[in-house]
């Protein structure tokens, strides 16, 4: 194996900071390396609510080699309100729907299936919107909207979607022309069975989950126009035999579990809220969370009619996941609901890390997707938001897809309604790390690491990203660097920074810094008001994969292991703060976990 040894001599001059235009490689050939993506890490068994002390301290970060957008050519036409899944054997199910009809709303409800979310399989309608005639006996269109799916726990995939018939939407006569319809598919989603109308009654965005016991619970907007104007809770009806048999019976009025009141100020009116549900059981709990799209008001707009502004929620269930069932005009109590969690916002999504963070995703003012970390118990989430799916859209949705990666979707409109295309990535997990316990030999290969290694990642700029995983034995800090970069260069560098929890969020002269390009350390660091050069102790080895000369081919990327003695650097209570961060010179864009020059939020790292 080809590898460079760097033992760093005594530099105690000051350095210019390093602005990508300097450096040099040493010259040597390069070697095929396996390098790890942050998908193959991680792989150790995740505690349950790990990290629920420090979910203010996590962040998700979008992974750019995995963002694609599915429109024409993937028979993906006018898309809107997708929604995507990941199957227990790890390929994938899209659904959606076309943005034709009445208000946009669409009429037909279409599927694609992935084996690795790159390449798609078009597979035609899952529901098809026909001609008939409605209870009236008038021509009319029986439309189907809102498509999701739900693997259940024994492999079967169960589809559900909202159908209505235009002209009698709004009639209270003509109810059993409205409602939930579901079928199931047992071989991945490639044929279906089982069609059955669970729900008669006019309804939007039906949402399932399967409880531990099998019963399957779905929820649903109610819309009851002849009475509220559409917005009218949020209502449930639930199979307790694994989706054979629902509960209530057709006809009946289904369970209404959330609601609260908004004034119509068009009809001088008390209305009902809480729509677009999308909830979770929470960790190590029966509790349910659920995100909602809260109505707060009508108001006159600028051309003279109405609009709806709009709020996002949490409403919990009891803390037993049973349900107060709401008769008459009642509404969820004040202590089971948070009511503005963001102030203005719509479609929300809500996930939860088995290590307790909770992702709430919704749809802004500025019509792009925005992300919120929240608590484990989804009480309380961050003020500030963290970038989601870039250029504008509606209607996203998420998947948790392992324990450290979810997936999230959204019609991308960037280029109007009528080139609008399904916008996916992935976004990957980065909160506080344990170091594994082994002495690394620093030769830039491998075999010392484990894919069970806790990892952080960056990567969400350009093309090329960074993983770190640490190490630590009684003399030193082990720290490996795996980069994957199409166009390496002399100007590319990732960079670590050490430094101890002071409790102040600020620098100190115990912070350490060390940038590392393909092949060389670049610099090693003191903070002394600024960054100098400074010589402690510092030792790596380098591979690389690529012709970094050659601008025309495409590199694979690098490895660097590091080692860096105990006694440089301030360990306090066993922990120590890591921030990290790479540099593409190509790209010319950097990509870093947090700002480099305030620790509070950096992440720490456990080498005890």
């Amino acid at each position: 194996m080809f590898s460079i040894l760097v033992m760093l001599s005594m530099a105690c001059t000051k350095e210019p900071e390093y602005t990508g235009n300097g450096g040099s490689g040493s010259s040597g050939q390069s070697e095929k390396l396996e390098l790890s993506s942050f998908t193959d890490l991680n792989q150790g068994e995740q505690k349950i609510n790990s990290h629920a002390d420090e979910w203010d301290m996590a962040n998700v970060k979008m992974d750019y080699r995995s963002y694609i957008e599915l429109g024409a050519s993937n028979n993906v036409l006018i898309p809107t309100y997708s929604r995507i899944r990941t199957l227990k054997d790890g390929s994938y199910i899209l659904t959606w729907q076309d943005a034709v009809g009445t208000n946009g709303n669409g009429e037909n409800t279409f599927y694609a299936l992935s084996k690795d979310l790159k390449t798609w399989t078009y597979m035609g309608y899952l529901w098809q919107g026909k001609d008939v005639y409605n209870g009236q006996g008038k021509p009319d269109v029986r439309r189907f909207t809102n498509a999701n799916t739900l693997q259940l726990s024994n492999g079967e995939i169960l589809a559900v979607a909202s159908f209505s018939t235009v002209k009698t939407y709004g009639n209270i006569n003509y109810t059993d022309e409205q409602g939930i319809i579901v079928k199931r598919s047992n071989d991945g989603g490639y044929t279906w069975f089982g069609e059955t109308e669970i729900y008669h009654g006019p309804c939007w965005e039906p949402h399932l989950i399967e409880l531990p016991s099998g019963e399957i619970q779905c929820f649903f907007s109610e819309s009851r126009p002849w009475t509220s104007s559409s917005h009218s809770g949020t209502d449930m009806v639930r199979s307790p035999d694994g989706g054979a048999t629902w509960e209530p019976a057709l006809g009946q009025t289904a369970y209404r579990v959330m609601r609260k009141h908004w004034w119509n100020a068009q009809k001088s009116m008390y209305c009902y809220t809480y729509q677009m549900p999308v909830g979770v059981i929470l960790n190590d709990s029966q509790q349910f969370a659920f995100a909602m799209e809260s109505c707060n008001q009508r108001v006159t707009n600028s051309s003279g009619g109405y609009s709806d502004q709009f709020s996002i929620a949490i409403v919990f269930s009891n803390e037993d996941g049973s349900w107060t069932y709401l008769e008459g005009d009642e509404i969820t109590p004040k202590e089971q609901r948070i009511d503005s969690v963001v102030t203005r916002g719509a479609a929300p999504y809500l996930v939860q890390f088995p290590s307790g963070e909770t992702l709430l995703a919704y749809g802004g003012t500025d019509s792009h997707q925005h992300f919120r970390i929240g608590n484990a118990t989804a009480t309380e989430f961050g003020s500030t938001d963290i970038a989601a799916l870039p250029d504008v859209g509606s209607w996203g949705g998420l998947d948790l897809t392992s324990h450290h990666s979810v997936i999230s979707c959204m019609r991308n409109s960037r280029d109007g309604a009528e080139n609008a295309t399904i916008a996916i990535a992935r976004f990957n997990l980065n909160h506080s790390i344990t170091a594994s316990k082994r002495t690394v030999e620093l030769d830039a290969d491998d075999k010392d690491w484990a894919d069970t290694d806790e990892a952080l990642f960056v990567g969400a700029r350009c093309q090329a990203q960074a993983t770190l995983r640490c190490s630590a034995d009684e003399d030193n800090l082990y720290f490996l660097i795996e980069v994957l970069d199409e166009t390496l260069s002399s100007s590319d560098f990732a960079y670590l920074m050490l430094s101890p929890d002071n409790g102040t969020g600020s620098l100190s002269a115990k912070s350490r810094r060390i940038r590392v390009g393909y092949n060389e350390v670049k610099s090693t660091d003191q903070y002394a008001g600024g960054w100098r050069s400074y010589d402690f102790g510092v030792q790596a080895a380098f591979a690389f994969d690529g012709t970094p000369k050659d601008r025309d081919d495409k590199d694979n990327g690098f490895r660097a292991e590091i080692s860096v003695p105990r006694s440089s650097v301030e360990v306090i209570d066993g922990k120590v703060l890591v921030n990290f961060g790479y540099f593409d010179a190509a790209s010319n864009v950097e990509d870093v976990l947090y700002d480099a020059s305030n620790t509070v939020k950096w992440v720490s790292i456990t080498v005890d």
